[in-house]
């Protein structure tokens, strides 16, 4: 299944909010918390809300980067 090109920038958007902030959720659940009983619960919480958070603000700032950037930077 293929999603219609005019998407693009969403799904991308939306790919690399995820890709970023379950790592780093990761590895702060085992910075603060350490690997210990609930340590999986603990994680999943924490990729869930910070998946929440980066998905909407990766979608307004992407974007927005990338047009600063085009601004900035010789063709």
């Amino acid at each position: 299944m293929k999603i219609n090109k005019k998407y693009r920038g969403i799904v991308f958007s939306c790919l690399a909010a995820v890709f970023i902030s379950v790592p780093i959720a990761f590895f702060m659940v085992i910075i603060n918390y350490g690997f210990r009983a609930g340590f999986f619960i603990a994680f999943l919480k924490s990729s869930l809300a910070g998946t929440a958070i980066s998905v909407p603000l990766a979608n307004i700032f992407i974007p927005m980067a990338e047009k600063i950037v085009n601004k900035i930077v010789e063709k």
